[in-house]
């Protein structure tokens, strides 16, 4: 019997690490949460993976990203479709492609309301999440 009281913890200690998540469902996960509060007009809740060294176009930093992602959000409804998102490993990172149709208030797909556009995003772990460290988009502003 007191040897079925050791192993209770590293039981419990076996369960935990099978509950965990692949780092690349973690990415998913968050990325799917980020483009949830899009859809909503959560900027705070859509820069909540932003690492605190991220880095975007043009220079843009996490303080920057917040204030444009309050100002575009408050202005408009944005959607978010995602034609594409593959994740792979990039030594301790975790690179995401990802190709999005974004559409503005009418919701709809005309020309004047879509905008398809690709975006490579570099995912870091601190601590136990996984947080965006840089975003760049390839065709430019």
């Amino acid at each position: 019997m007191l040897r079925g009281r050791r192993s209770i913890p590293f039981l419990l200690l076996a369960l935990a690490a099978c509950g965990r998540k692949a780092p690349e469902d973690q990415v998913r996960a968050a990325f799917e949460a980020c483009r949830t509060a899009v859809e909503a007009g959560d900027a705070a809740r859509a820069a909540a993976p932003l690492d605190a060294d991220f880095r975007g176009p043009e220079g843009m930093d996490r303080a920057t990203a917040r204030l444009f992602l309050a100002g575009l959000l408050r202005r408009e409804r944005v959607g978010v479709t995602v034609i594409r998102n593959q994740l792979r490993r990039d030594g301790p990172d975790i690179l995401q492609e990802v190709d999005l149709v974004l559409t503005g208030r009418g919701g709809g797909l005309l020309p004047e309301e879509a905008s398809r556009r690709s975006f490579l995003l570099r995912w870091r772990q601190r601590g136990g999440d996984w947080k965006l460290a840089e975003l760049q988009s390839p065709e430019g502003p």
